[in-house]
C-alpha cells in the first residue's frame, strides 16, 4: 500500500485535541439554523467528471511519500501529484483517505469538557456581508461580554454548526479592543462532510450558523459548547455540484497517464467534498492512498475503525503499472570503475593497487602483499582538541574515511576524516580532515578551499593517481547550515607531491561525467544523511542536478556505475527503486528492474537493515549483508533472470559480513566484522571467486 501525505498534515491546528486530529475541538455544538430552500437530500443522476485547471506535476518529485503535495480548493477541486512506487504490473488506483472523527470519540480518549466557568465570556458574533453566495469573503466580528483571562491569537470557527458542520481549525484572529476581535472566512463552494463523516451536505440555498470556540484556549474546549453564534444566508444560485448528485458517487479522481511504469509521475485531478478548513481558506486532505486491484463503482466508502472515526475512500482515480525493462535486456555490461557515496573507510589508491588503507579501532592500518603498517590516532585526537573540536568517543577516535597519497619525497601521506562536535556544541556533528606524513606522530589540517571551512569537509576521491579533497560552500548566514546541494569545492594533492592546490571536481575517467556531491554526515536515525546527484555537460566546468532523483540516501550504500559512453546506472540499497539508468549523460533517469531479491520485501528496499546492493567488476550484481534472518550473499549474474547462491565460498565467511559493509576495493571485496573489544580484523575475498 503506498501512501502520500498531504502538505497540511503536519500543520498545528490552535494546539486542541491533537490526537483527533483538531475535529473534537470543533465539536461545540450548534445546528443547522433553517431548512435550506432546495431539497437537502442528495439527488440521484448521472455525476460527470471535471479536471482541476492548470494542475501540474513538479519534475523533481523526489519519492512517493510524504514529500508529495496534494491540494484542494474551497470547491472541492483537488490537484496532486506522486511518483509511481516500485509496485508489481497491474491494476491500481489512487484514492483520498480521510478520517472523521466523532464527539464520541473524545470520550474513549478520557477526555472531558470542561467548566463552564473556564470556558471564557459568552461571543455575539456579526457577519459581514450576511448572505452571499458559495466562495464569498465574510469578515466575522466576535463581540464579548467581558474580557477574556488571556488572548489568543486563533480561534476555531464552524459553518452550520460545530456538532454537524464543516470546522476551519485554528483561524488567526486581531484584537481590535480588550471585547473585540475580527477574523475571516471563505464560505464552502462545494458540499462537506456532517458528523461523523457518514453523510455528505449539499451545497443548497438557505441559513447556515457560524460559531465560534475555543476563544479560551484549554483542553477539551471544543466539547464545552459553543461560545457564540451568527447567520450567514447561503444564495447557491446556479452554482450546481455536477461531481455530487448522490452521496455513493460524491467524488471524483482521475490519474493521468493512466498506463505508467515505476518511477513514472501521475498526475491526480478530480474533486470530492471538504473535511475540514485550516484557517480560514485551506482545505484540509488526510492523505493519498494507493489501492491494488480494479476499483469499486462507488466513488465513496465508509468503514468504522475501533476507536469511533469514519474511515473514508474518496475518488478512484485508475492506471495501469507495467513492467519496467530488465537488467537483463540492457545486454552485457562492462561496468567502469563506481563512484560511491558516503565515506571511505577502506580504499585503495589506484597508482598504487593492492596496498589497501583502513580505518580500524583507534589505529590507522596499510595492509598489502609485502607491507603492513598501522598508524596510531591519538595525536590526531589531540590536534583535533586543541582546534577546539570536541571527540567522538576514545582518546584514540576511529577514523570515518581513510584514503592514501604518493608524497612523492617525503613517502606515503595517509589523509583521513573524523567526526568531531563542532566548536559551537552538537548535534550537528561534523567531519574534519587531517594528514600525516610521519606515520600518526603528528597530524595536521588538510586546507580548506577558497570559500570553504575545514568543518565543511565533504568526502575524499581519488582521481587517477591523484587525491581530492571534497569541501561544501560556507553556510549560509541564515540557515547556519553547509550547502549539501551546491557543486563542491575542491583540493587536489596530485600524485608524487606534497602540497595541495586549488581544483575543482573531476569526471569519472571513463563514462558520463556523473558524481556523488558533498557527503554531509547527518543523523540516519532521524533524518538520514543525503548526498545530492551532479552531472555535467562540459567535462566538470558547470555541474548540473537531475529533476529526478536529485540525491541518494547515503545511510545506506549506493554508487554510481558507467557502463558506456553515455549510460550510467544509480544502484542505491536504501531506495525502493535498487536499479536506475541514464542513458543521457545523468539527466534523466528510469528505473530498472531486476528479479524480486531474496530477503527483500518488495517496493521497500534495504533501508534499516546491514544489507547492501552492488555491481561487481564484472557486471553482476552481489546482495549481502543481514536481510531479515537471511544473510547468505546472493549474485544476479549478466543476462540472468534468477539469484543464484556464489559456491565455494570459505565456511563462516558470509556470516561474518552480516553486520559489515562489504566494499569492492580493486579486485576483491574487503569488510571489517564488528567486534566486541577486540582488535579489528579485515576480511577478503576476491570478486573472482564469487560466482555461481
Amino acid at each position: 500500500m503506498q501512501r502520500m501525505r498531504s502538505r497540511g498534515l503536519g500543520r498545528f491546528f490552535g494546539g486542541v485535541l491533537m490526537p483527533l486530529l483538531g475535529v473534537v475541538a470543533a465539536c461545540c455544538g450548534g445546528s443547522h439554523l433553517a431548512t435550506p430552500t432546495s431539497n437537502t437530500t442528495l439527488a440521484a443522476g448521472t455525476a460527470r467528471a471535471t479536471s482541476f485547471p492548470g494542475a501540474g506535476c513538479p519534475l523533481g518529485a523526489y519519492s512517493a511519500l510524504s514529500s508529495q503535495e496534494m491540494k484542494q480548493s474551497m470547491d472541492g477541486a483537488i490537484s496532486g501529484c506522486f511518483r509511481v512506487a516500485a509496485l508489481s504490473p497491474g491494476h491500481y488506483s489512487v484514492v483520498v483517505e480521510a478520517v472523521q472523527s466523532p464527539k464520541a470519540a473524545a470520550s474513549e480518549k478520557s477526555l472531558s469538557a470542561p467548566r463552564s466557568t473556564d470556558v471564557g465570556p459568552s461571543v455575539q458574533l456579526k457577519l459581514s456581508p450576511a448572505e452571499g453566495g458559495p466562495g464569498s469573503l465574510v469578515e466575522v466580528t466576535g463581540l464579548l461580554s467581558s474580557p477574556p483571562s488571556k488572548k489568543v491569537g486563533s480561534v476555531q470557527l464552524c459553518w452550520d454548526g460545530c456538532e454537524r458542520g464543516l470546522n476551519y481549525e485554528g483561524v488567526p484572529i486581531k484584537w481590535v479592543s480588550p471585547t473585540e476581535f475580527s477574523a475571516s472566512m471563505i464560505i464552502p463552494a462545494a458540499p462537506w462532510f456532517m458528523g461523523g463523516g457518514d453523510r455528505v451536505a449539499p451545497l443548497a440555498s438557505g441559513d447556515y450558523k457560524v460559531s465560534v470556540e475555543c476563544l479560551t484556549m484549554i483542553s477539551g474546549c471544543g466539547l464545552a459548547g459553543s461560545e457564540g453564534s451568527g447567520t450567514f444566508h447561503l444564495d447557491a444560485g446556479s452554482k450546481i455540484t455536477t461531481w455530487c448528485v448522490d452521496t455513493a458517487g460524491c467524488a471524483r479522481l482521475t490519474a493521468s497517464p493512466t498506463a505508467v511504469l515505476p518511477g513514472d509521475v501521475v498526475k491526480v485531478t478530480g474533486y470530492a467534498p471538504l473535511q475540514s478548513i485550516i484557517g480560514s481558506s485551506q482545505p484540509y486532505q488526510f492523505e493519498l492512498k494507493i489501492m491494488p486491484g480494479v476499483p469499486p463503482s462507488e466513488e465513496v466508502s465508509y468503514s468504522r475503525s475501533p476507536n469511533g472515526s469514519t474511515m473514508i475512500l474518496l475518488g478512484h482515480g485508475r492506471f495501469t503499472v507495467g513492467t519496467p525493462p530488465s537488467l537483463a535486456s540492457l545486454g552485457k555490461i562492462t561496468p567502469g570503475a563506481p563512484a560511491s557515496d558516503g565515506g571511505l573507510s577502506i580504499s585503495q589508491n589506484p597508482a598504487n593497487p593492492g596496498l589497501v588503507v583502513w580505518c580500524s579501532q583507534g589505529r590507522i592500518e596499510v595492509s598489502g602483499p609485502n607491507e603492513s603498517q598501522w598508524i596510531s590516532t591519538e595525536a590526531a585526537a589531540r590536534e583535533l582538541a586543541l582546534l577546539g573540536y570536541g571527540l567522538m568517543g576514545a582518546s584514540a577516535p576511529r577514523c570515518s574515511s581513510v584514503v592514501l597519497a604518493d608524497g612523492g619525497s617525503v613517502g606515503k601521506i595517509v589523509l583521513a576524516s573524523f567526526l568531531v562536535a563542532p566548536k559551537s556544541g552538537a548535534p550537528p556533528f561534523v567531519s574534519v580532515a587531517l594528514q600525516t606524513f610521519d606515520g600518526g606522530a603528528t597530524w595536521k589540517l588538510v586546507p580548506a578551499p577558497f570559500g570553504a571551512q575545514t568543518s565543511g569537509f565533504a568526502g575524499f576521491r581519488y582521481y587517477g593517481s591523484s587525491v581530492e579533497a571534497l569541501f561544501a560552500p560556507m553556510p549560509s548566514k541564515t540557515s547556519g547550515t553547509y550547502d549539501a546541494t551546491g557543486t563542491p569545492l575542491v583540493e587536489t594533492l596530485k600524485s608524487g607531491q606534497s602540497n595541495w592546490v586549488a581544483g575543482r571536481l573531476g569526471c569519472a575517467l571513463r563514462g558520463p561525467c556523473v558524481t556523488f556531491g558533498s557527503y554531509i554526515p547527518g543523523n540516519c536515525a532521524m533524518n538520514g544523511s543525503t548526498q545530492s546527484i551532479l552531472y555535467s555537460n562540459d567535462q566538470g566546468v558547470t555541474w548540473l542536478r537531475p529533476s529526478w532523483p536529485v540525491q541518494a540516501q547515503a545511510c545506506w550504500p549506493s554508487e554510481l556505475v558507467p557502463i558506456s559512453l553515455r549510460k550510467e546506472l544509480l544502484i542505491s540499497t536504501g531506495s525502493q527503486y535498487f536499479v536506475r539508468e541514464s542513458v543521457d549523460g545523468g539527466a534523466s533517469w528510469r528505473v530498472i528492474g531486476i528479479p524480486p531479491i531474496p530477503g527483500a520485501t518488495p517496493g521497500s528496499g534495504f533501508s534499516g537493515s546491514s544489507a547492501e546492493l552492488q555491481m561487481l567488476t564484472n557486471g553482476s550484481l552481489l546482495v549481502t549483508g543481514q536481510r531479515g534472518s537471511r544473510y547468505q550473499w546472493y549474485l544476479l549474474v549478466p543476462g540472468s533472470h534468477n539469484w543464484c547462491s556464489p559456491k565455494g565460498l570459505p565456511v563462516g565467511l558470509q556470516r561474518s559480513a552480516r553486520f559489515a559493509p562489504v566494499r569492492q576495493v580493486g579486485d576483491a571485496l574487503y569488510w571489517i566484522p564488528p567486534t566486541n573489544g577486540s582488535a579489528a580484523v579485515l576480511r577478503s575475498v576476491p570478486v573472482a571467486s564469487v560466482k555461481c
